[in-house]
């Protein structure tokens, strides 16, 4: 049970720490929007399956935030390369997205981290 706190503590620690140096995880852990929108790119990109702007919308609650603000994260984090957005076939108007490498590093690195710690 003591490492299922261990393991909260660090948890809440990354989400409200800005003194962190590693620019992927100031990202991930930046808003509520910007880590839902990661996760649900990473677990897609994990899966090996297509995770869309429509798609996001339907799966992460309004509650945490506006549409506007989905875009601003889904932009932000294709200008800063840490998710891919990739076009449909060739239609440049239907798109989706992955994480890249540098953030699927980071987010392997803070899983392993994180998993160690109930070991």
């Amino acid at each position: 049970m003591a490492s299922l706190v261990t393991f909260i503590n660090n948890l809440k620690k990354d989400i409200i720490s800005g003194e962190n140096s590693d620019d992927c995880k100031q990202f991930f852990f930046k808003s509520n929007m910007h880590l839902m929108v990661s996760l649900e790119i990473v677990s897609s990109s994990i899966l090996d399956e297509k995770i869309d702007y429509k798609m996001l919308k339907y799966l992460i609650p309004s509650s945490l935030g506006s549409e506007f603000q989905l875009k601003t994260v889904l932009n932000e984090g294709v200008k800063k390369k840490f998710y891919i957005k990739k076009s449909y076939f060739n239609n440049n108007k239907k798109s989706y997205y992955k994480i890249s490498k540098k953030f699927s590093l980071m987010i392997t690195n803070w899983y392993l981290d994180n998993k160690s710690k109930f070991n």
